[in-house]
């Protein structure tokens, strides 16, 4: 049992880091390709807001 708690949070701790990934790469990704309903392109590109410090 002493074992099995290390790789319990071990586990959870990689799940969420993937989690994480995956939904920074499609918030990424909504930038670089914008949904775009009025034929209107890249000069209407949002940036993505700065990181907080």
């Amino acid at each position: 049992m002493a074992r099995l708690i290390p790789l319990i949070l071990i586990a959870l701790a990689v799940w969420f880091w993937l989690r994480a990934r995956r939904k920074t790469a499609a918030y990424m990704a909504s930038y670089e390709h914008p949904t775009d309903r009025h034929g209107e392109g890249d000069e209407q590109r949002r940036e993505p807001p700065a990181p907080a410090a």
